[in-house]
């Protein structure tokens, strides 16, 4: 539980952390559509299509380089009168720390995932199925959402670092007005959803325990050597098909032989199992990075791509 600072004010409890999360999550989203639509001005729907991740992570960068790195408050602290003070509570963290926190909370994880989708789509190329980078970057982000969920267990326990970055660089919350340290511990305690995960954690572990022991006795499963790791295993049409061209798929309407993506005519047009049509090379492009239809968001793997003729 949160305790008082006898150097200055009383430490924030989780409830009020997590409110003030809450909070500034929905103004990032604000935030970020209000970028998107400036942009779509500027770039086109065509540049907003293929790059919803980098915008995103653009926005809650200069959300927080405008709020937390100029030494203010995010919209969510205000909300709920919160501060940042350092890991003892004595004085105000350090820029850099401010800076390390924002790259290492929002830059670095894009940078992650951008190194291990690369190392994945090399060793699928190279149609490597046994190396064992291959199995480390399949690993990976269950290895990170098992860390995260260590990391919330303590924080419902303790209250003091709301994510890891913050606990690694020791910047810490207090309350922006003097408050009984009574009313602090009477309010909502999230120790039994600390507990919950804790559970949670130790029953996948067992469960994935069981399961290791098992399949040392056993062949690879039948469903692995099903999967796909190499896009040249799908279908492409052997023979361009340029719908420019009228003469070909002729029971195409004319409004709908341009691709969403490009926004030119169709090249090898290909169906999603939604049914939706785009260029062979803009969908596959898209569903390696966004595994759903860009235009209905319904679930699309590669697998799932279907060349016309």
């Amino acid at each position: 539980m949160s305790k008082v600072n006898n150097h200055s004010l009383p430490f924030a409890n989780a409830a009020t952390i997590v409110r003030a999360n809450q909070k500034d999550t929905y103004f990032e989203s604000i935030f970020r559509n209000h970028i998107s639509e400036n942009l779509s001005i500027f770039k086109g729907q065509k540049f907003i299509n293929f790059y919803p991740e980098e915008i995103t992570i653009g926005s809650k960068v200069l959300y927080l380089v405008l709020t937390t790195l100029l030494g203010y408050r995010t919209l969510g602290e205000e909300y709920v009168d919160l501060i940042y003070v350092d890991r003892k509570g004595k004085r105000f963290p350090r820029l850099l720390n401010r800076l390390l926190f924002i790259a290492s909370y929002a830059i670095l994880p894009y940078i992650i995932n951008k190194i291990v989708k690369r190392f994945k789509k090399k060793d699928e190329e190279d149609d490597n199925q046994d190396n064992k980078w291959m199995k480390f970057f399949t690993s990976y982000s269950s290895v990170l959402d098992t860390l995260m969920n260590l990391h919330i267990a303590i924080f419902y326990f303790q209250g003091n670092f709301y994510s890891l970055s913050k606990r690694i660089f020791g910047m810490r919350y207090v309350f922006g007005h003097n408050k009984d340290p009574n009313k602090i511990s009477q309010s909502a305690n999230y120790s039994l959803l600390g507990g919950i995960i804790l559970v949670q954690f130790l029953v996948k572990f067992l469960i994935k325990f069981k399961a290791y022991t098992d399949k040392t006795n056993l062949e690879e499963s039948v469903i692995e050597s099903d999967k796909i790791y190499n896009i040249n295993q799908l279908t492409k049409p052997q023979e361009s098909i340029e719908l420019s061209d009228p003469t070909q798929l002729p029971y195409i309407p004319e409004n709908s032989r341009n691709c969403i993506l490009c926004l030119s005519p169709m090249t090898d047009p290909t169906s999603a199992n939604c049914g939706h049509l785009f260029c062979w090379e803009c969908i596959v492009d898209w569903v390696r990075e966004n595994p759903e239809c860009p235009l209905c968001r319904t679930a699309c793997l590669e697998q799932n791509l279907l060349p016309l003729k």
